[in-house]
């Protein structure tokens, strides 16, 4: 697949710039206010494919959006009303505006109902939503699925309110007309195989960094490597979607597709910070996406793997048994393990380049070793003369085996080369000259990709 390290050299030397560009690209996400469907929800696709074409190359973008209407059935699932909101707030008995939308979209429950009333506080406080643990953050709170109102604040705010009178306004809309939008795009194989990677992740939470924009922003960048590279042994697409409801909605238009080409497949989730590199593992973790994920993953800083019972993204969807998809989910620290998770502590400052660089070389050095991975078997008897063929040292010094009479020794046609990699403590891409120059001398055979 051209030169796979020298792919990873050239990110190397530009991983400042590409950080940077990483970060920037969040900043510019990060004020929208998204929900599950919306105006907020389609203004982000159109920034993530805009942020794709740069890549060059013209023609007709395979970024494409997609909408379903409002209504629409998915298997157990109705797609909801679209949801929209122009303003929101609290009049406390003071007359001080408290819970401004428009300071921060956090401080309304997400698909609230609108409202334009007073009220004492004991009826307020029951729509009210704090976190104790939390005193100075704002909890995001959602109700997709029935219909409320409400508003979040700081612990610390609320306990200041007093009693009497206030007024409470939410200008918001529940259209049933409306529609849920997703994206998806296909960099296409350069080699004719029809077996897909599947990289999905979801853009549907309002003014979080790390549990919101990292995944998004990784993906775009990691299409953006993928379109740079000369070979491509596989089709990979991308699936950007409102968490839940848009990759059950994706799945019940192409499971059969799916389920038919897809080969390996990652939720990327919560990938900003610099603290971990986290692994939740499909049911059995037997698949390939566990194994390469295992493998790319394992010699990362403070590297922790997790089975499926601590699944939180959707991950749960496209490994539920009917589906069973060869899925994994990969963070830095994994969702609800980082105290500001799903507050408005989830802030810019929570992500850094740096964090968000690290998390797409990673990515791409699990693409490198899925597109280097083949199992081969040895074609000749015995140990072959490596010597005559410049491939082996004709003085003999009492040095270890080279590395290439190690890999050759262990061709037996069972192990692919991640497991060879993985017995020689290398990353399996670091093989490819290997395999190359074995290859040119037909001193192996390819039997299965």
């Amino acid at each position: 697949m051209g030169d796979i390290v020298d792919s990873l050299d050239f990110r190397s030397a530009s991983f400042s710039k590409t950080s940077n560009a990483l970060y920037a690209l969040a900043t510019r996400l990060f004020p929208i206010c998204r929900s599950i469907t919306g105006e907020g929800f389609r203004a982000s696709l159109e920034i993530l494919k805009a942020e794709y074409e740069t890549r060059g190359g013209g023609g007709v973008s395979p970024f494409q959006i997609h909408a379903l209407a409002s209504g629409s059935k998915v298997f157990d699932w109705t797609i909801p009303p679209e949801w929209s909101v122009k303003d929101a707030y609290i009049i406390t008995p003071q007359n001080e505006k408290i819970c401004d939308f428009k300071k921060h979209n956090l401080h309304l429950l997400n698909y609230s109902t609108p409202i334009n009333t007073e009220l004492d506080f004991e009826e307020l406080d029951k729509h009210l939503y704090s976190l104790k643990e939390l005193p100075n953050a704002i909890p995001y709170v959602t109700s997709y699925y029935k219909r409320r109102w409400g508003f979040c604040l700081t612990h610390h705010q609320r306990l200041k309110l007093s009693k009497g009178k206030y007024r409470v306004f939410i200008d918001s809309k529940h259209d049933e007309k409306g529609v849920l939008n997703y994206a998806d795009l296909v960099i296409p194989s350069t080699t004719g195989l029809k077996d897909e990677i599947l990289i999905s992740t979801y853009l549907c939470h309002p003014s979080m960094a790390n549990n919101e924009l990292s995944g998004p922003c990784v993906a775009i960048f990691l299409a953006k490597w993928l379109h740079t590279l000369n070979t491509r042994k596989y089709n990979y697409r991308f699936v950007f979607v409102p968490e839940t409801i848009g990759s059950i909605a994706y799945l019940s238009k192409h499971l059969k597709h799916l389920q038919k080409r897809v080969r390996a497949g990652f939720v990327l989730s919560c990938v900003g910070d610099e603290k971990n590199y986290s692994l939740i593992h499909s049911p059995k973790a037997n698949t390939l996406s566990d194994k390469v994920a295992f493998h790319t993953l394992k010699n990362k800083k403070n590297f922790k793997e997790f089975s499926f019972l601590y699944r939180g993204s959707d991950e749960r969807q496209y490994c539920s048994a009917l589906v069973n998809l060869p899925v994994v989910c990969v963070c830095r620290t994994r969702f609800g393990d980082f105290k500001e998770y799903h507050t408005s502590l989830d802030d810019l400052s929570l992500i850094t380049p740096k964090g968000l660089g690290g998390a797409l070389e990673a990515m791409e050095e699990m693409i490198l070793n899925l597109e280097n991975n083949a199992t081969y078997k040895s074609a000749v008897f015995c140990e072959p003369n490596l010597g005559k063929r410049g491939l082996y040292p004709t003085l003999n010094l009492r040095n270890q085996p080279p590395q290439i009479s190690t890999f050759l020794a262990l061709c037996d046609g069972e192990n692919d080369v991640l497991d060879i990699a993985q017995m020689m403590n290398l990353q399996g891409y670091e093989l490819e000259n290997i395999i190359k120059d074995l290859l040119k001398y037909n001193l192996i055979k390819r039997i299965k990709l």
